[in-house]
């Protein structure tokens, strides 16, 4: 087991997918029991009104999901989204990570799902620093991204917080909002990891 800013590294079924262990929250990757903890985040519309999908409408959707977006990407190899287990509750209130890529791809885009009972407790920060681990650690990218929209102006100051710089604002295809792409280049990660990220880390102890 290898430890990054305190937070324990270990192995996984999936050699390519990483166990992360802070001190409030396990990321690790989905299994089958987890099916009714998403279910209960992902039948909710406001939960998935970006995502490509409607909510679930039964746990039988929410088991074929965890199949096809989790399981199923873990066995061809990619990196993809892990669940987050959160220590004190002892069960799974969203889902985090890079969505689904090869291991030699040069650079990813992050995403977050959180069950809405736990929004408000300012987790993204502490929760997104586990992407940068895998990204940048575990992965040698040269560059993460994130999307955020227009009504979502809680993420933003989370990015920034991390270093991810504002590039530009575009309005995608089918949706009605507008979203803000940020990234964070692995040479910004390096200053921050030296001068930033460890006293950052602190707070959240």
């Amino acid at each position: 087991m290898d430890t990054i800013f305190g937070y324990k590294i270990s192995n996984s079924e999936y050699p390519q997918m990483k166990v992360i262990e802070t001190p409030k929250f396990m990321l690790r990757p989905a299994t089958p029991n987890d099916a009714y903890d998403l279910y209960e985040y992902l039948s909710q519309e406001k939960v998935v009104k970006y995502l490509p999908f409607k909510p679930h409408k039964n746990i039988n959707t929410t088991k074929k999901f965890i199949n096809s977006f989790f399981i199923n990407n873990y066995r061809m190899g990619k990196i993809g989204h892990c669940v987050i287990y959160y220590k004190p509750d002892k069960r799974v209130i969203g889902n985090i990570g890079i969505n689904n890529i090869s291991t030699w791809s040069r650079e990813g885009e992050i995403g977050i799902c959180i069950n809405p009972k736990y929004w408000g407790n300012n987790f993204a920060t502490e929760l997104t620093i586990t992407t940068l681990i895998t990204g940048f650690e575990l992965m040698n990218l040269d560059k993460l991204i994130a999307i955020t929209y227009s009504e979502n102006k809680y993420t933003p100051k989370s990015l920034e917080t991390l270093g991810f710089k504002y590039i530009k604002t575009c309005k995608p295809r089918n949706n009605l909002q507008v979203s803000r792409i940020f990234e964070l280049t692995r040479n910004d990660y390096l200053k921050m990891k030296r001068y930033y990220l460890p006293n950052l880390i602190n707070t959240f102890n």
